[in-house]
C-alpha cells in the first residue's frame, strides 16, 4: 500500500499539539448519555463546551500557533460554512492577526455573524466557487496564509488531541462515532486511537442528505454525491477530498447513515435528558449510537459543536417543522 498523500500525525506530533493549545482550550469532559437504550453505554465528548462552542479551536489553534510569524504577516484566511471560520476568527483575534473567511451562500447566518463579531471579514460567494477554494487549498487572489482545517498536518494533530483525551478519560472505549465534514475529525482522532488502542472502532455518522464517505467506501474511491440542504450545516460535502481519501479509507472502519428526523430527535434528547446543546453535526454521532446500526459496548459520541441557531433550536424543542 502506498503512503497516504496526507500523513497521519504521530504521537509526538499529537502530544506537542496538546501542550501548545492547552492554554487556549478546554479539556472537555465525557458524560454518560441519559437514555433508555440500555444495551449500549453511550458517552458524550462535549466539544460544545469549547470557548467558541466547537472543536475547531483545537485545529485552528494548532495551525496558527505552530506557524512562523513571517508566514502570517499578510493575514490568514479560510473557506468555511461556519465553525472553521469561527475558530479562525477567534484565534486570529487573540493573536492580533487579520482574518478573512470565504463563506458559501448557504452558510448559517448565525455562524457568519459570529465570525464577524470576532473581527473576521466575511466574503459570501456561490457554493460552487466556495467549494473550489477548498479543493484548490486556497484563493488565487488572496496573499494571506491559507488555513486548511482538514488537510493541514497541524489541523490533524490538533484534532487528534481529542483522541488522547478520550483514551485517558475512558480507557476501555469500544467505539468512537464522529460526524464527517472534510475528514479532519475522523482522521485526527483515529491517528491517536490507532497508536494507543487500535482495536477501537472509528465510525462516521452521516445524514441521508449528504453521505460521501459511505459512497466512497462502497465504490472504493471518492465519488460525487447528491446533497440536499438541511439544518446539519457542519457535516456533509459533495465528495471526500482526493487528498484525504487514502487516509480516510485506512482510518474509518464503518459508516452509519441516518434520516434527518433521527438527528433532530438526538438534538432534543440531549437537551432534555442531559441539558446539552448540540448543533446538527454534533448530534449526528448520538443519533447513530441510538440507531439499530449502532455498535455494542462503550461508545463515545463526539459532540463536535453546539453552535445551533436559536430559532432552529426553538423549532426542534417545540416539535415544529424545520
Amino acid at each position: 500500500m502506498t503512503d497516504p498523500l496526507i500523513q497521519a500525525p504521530n504521537l509526538d506530533d499529537i502530544r506537542t499539539a496538546s501542550e501548545l493549545i492547552a492554554p487556549h482550550i478546554v479539556r472537555t469532559p465525557i458524560l454518560r448519555l441519559n437514555s433508555r437504550k440500555r444495551e449500549n453505554e453511550i458517552y458524550l465528548k462535549l466539544e460544545n463546551l469549547q470557548p467558541i462552542g466547537v472543536f475547531k479551536v483545537r485545529s485552528m489553534g494548532n495551525i496558527l500557533l505552530s506557524t512562523d510569524s513571517d508566514s502570517l504577516k499578510n493575514g490568514v484566511y479560510t473557506a468555511s460554512s461556519g465553525n472553521a471560520g469561527i475558530g479562525l476568527a477567534w484565534m486570529a483575534e487573540k493573536l492580533g492577526l487579520e482574518a478573512r473567511v470565504y463563506a458559501p451562500e448557504s452558510g448559517p447566518q448565525g455562524k457568519l455573524s459570529t465570525m464577524r463579531e470576532f473581527g473576521a471579514h466575511v466574503e459570501i460567494m456561490g457554493d460552487d466557487d466556495w467549494w473550489q477554494i477548498i479543493q484548490n487549498s486556497g484563493h488565487p487572489d488572496d496573499a494571506g496564509f491559507y488555513v486548511d482545517a482538514v488537510r493541514s498536518p497541524a489541523a490533524l494533530a490538533g484534532n487528534a488531541t481529542m483522541g488522547l483525551e478520550i483514551i485517558e478519560q475512558l480507557p476501555d472505549v469500544d467505539s468512537i462515532i464522529v460526524p464527517f465534514g472534510g475528514g479532519g475529525v475522523a482522521c485526527g482522532i483515529a491517528s491517536a486511537i490507532r497508536a494507543l488502542k487500535p482495536d477501537t472502532k472509528m465510525i462516521v455518522a452521516e445524514a441521508e442528505t449528504a453521505a460521501p464517505v459511505t459512497a466512497a467506501l462502497k465504490r472504493g474511491e471518492p465519488v460525487t454525491v447528491e446533497t440536499r440542504p438541511s439544518f446539519i450545516s457542519g457535516a456533509g460535502a459533495p465528495s471526500v477530498l482526493e487528498e484525504m481519501w487514502p487516509l480516510v479509507k485506512t482510518m474509518v472502519d464503518d459508516t452509519i447513515v441516518l434520516p434527518v428526523a433521527q438527528v433532530v430527535a438526538a438534538v432534543r434528547l440531549m437537551f432534555e435528558q442531559n441539558h446539552v446543546v448540540a448543533e446538527g453535526a454534533g448530534a449526528l454521532p448520538v443519533a447513530a449510537a441510538l440507531s439499530s446500526q449502532a455498535p455494542k459496548g462503550k461508545t463515545v459520541c463526539v459532540v463536535t459543536g453546539g453552535n445551533i441557531d436559536l430559532e432552529m433550536m426553538s423549532k426542534i424543542l417545540s416539535g415544529k417543522p424545520l
